[in-house]
């Protein structure tokens, strides 16, 4: 596997705790050395106790910038909003203090918001100090789903955008992605999913890259250093 660390915990709490720590030397290390460091999120409800656990380190948390890897096209005090669950969970206590990009602007639909949001993620801080990203048991990952055209033209290298509107039809919530492109302008990218259906599908991703696991074009390149972060 190309340039791919795998570290396996026993137990949930014992990953919450190293991962937690290495985001927030990541975090510190931009900070001390470009006075500001950025970070996408995943959504989910994976990572909440991690974002809960993040929010109470100190740090110079207004000198942050935060943005979701993607997000559904809902207001964001919707239920379904990725940005709901990380201003909850994540952007109070010490943290309430840090910068958050949404990526759900005004128009109706991601085709027409994309601009827009474009607009908006140009000021994130880039390269992106740290990624964390999650994996759907379909090889999915931020909103790059597999069958969907629109995920092809997002994970294109030659798409030079940051975002992408991800539409997949049959009644599903239209959302809207980071680019291929954009996860990997970063300094790491973590890989954080729990257990062994999704480990196998991780290992079968690795093999080479394929458009039926679209996570397979992130563990398949030598541009960033990407670290699993697994537990039962």
């Amino acid at each position: 596997m190309k340039n791919i660390s795998v570290k396996k915990y026993e137990n949930r709490e014992s990953l919450i705790n190293d991962l937690n720590d290495e985001i927030i030397q990541s975090l510190n290390n931009g900070v001390s050395e470009n006075n500001k460091a950025s970070m996408l999120l995943s959504g989910g409800t994976t990572p909440g106790p991690l974002y809960e656990k993040l929010s109470k380190e100190t740090l110079d948390w207004d000198k942050v910038w935060f943005a979701p890897t993607d997000e559904r096209w809902v207001a964001p005090d919707h239920d379904d909003s990725n940005e709901k669950l990380i201003r909850n969970m994540l952007l109070q206590n010490n943290a309430s203090s840090a910068n958050y990009v949404g990526l759900k602007s005004s128009p109706d639909n991601p085709r027409d918001g994309q601009p827009k949001t474009e607009n908006k993620l140009a000021t994130f801080p880039a390269p992106i100090d740290v990624v964390l990203i999650g994996m759907g048991t379909d090889g999915h990952m931020a909103s790059l789903f597999p069958g969907v055209h629109d995920t092809i033209v997002a994970m294109d290298e030659g798409n030079a955008n940051r975002c992408a509107p991800i539409v997949r039809g049959n009644g599903e919530v239209d959302r809207i992605s980071m680019t291929l492109n954009c996860i990997l302008n970063s300094k790491q990218v973590i890989l954080f999913f729990y257990g062994d259906e999704k480990l196998k599908v991780f290992e079968k991703a690795s093999l080479g890259k394929t458009d039926e696991l679209p996570v397979s074009y992130l563990l398949n390149q030598d541009k960033v250093p990407v670290t699993l972060y697994w537990a039962e």
